[in-house]
């Protein structure tokens, strides 16, 4: 199993909410509001100085799923442009609750 971590502008949060829906992927928790700076979109503080915050989801899956699920999200940042901002990445689940 692999939990994959999408950290994205909320902008986004629909369609990131869209590609896991018609995934069938259920369970995930969200974060609704963060702050933060990247590379290539900029920097999103929540403020009148820097404003846009982003948004961030998690899911833990099987791998086959982490795998074809990164994938659409890498279609997805192609489609939309760095400028946008999605990232998203994968940490191995060793253990879960039975």
């Amino acid at each position: 199993m692999k939990a994959v971590w999408i950290l994205h502008d909320i902008v986004l949060t629909d369609d990131i909410q869209d590609l896991l829906d018609e995934m069938g992927i259920v369970g995930m928790s969200r974060w609704r509001r963060m702050t933060g700076r990247g590379p290539q979109s900029g920097t999103r503080m929540d403020t009148h100085v820097w404003p846009g915050a982003n948004s961030g989801a998690f899911v833990v899956v099987d791998d086959a799923v982490a795998d074809r699920l990164m994938g659409r999200l890498q279609i997805l940042r192609s489609e939309i442009g760095a400028q946008t901002g999605v990232w998203a990445f994968t940490t191995p689940v060793l253990e879960t609750l039975k």
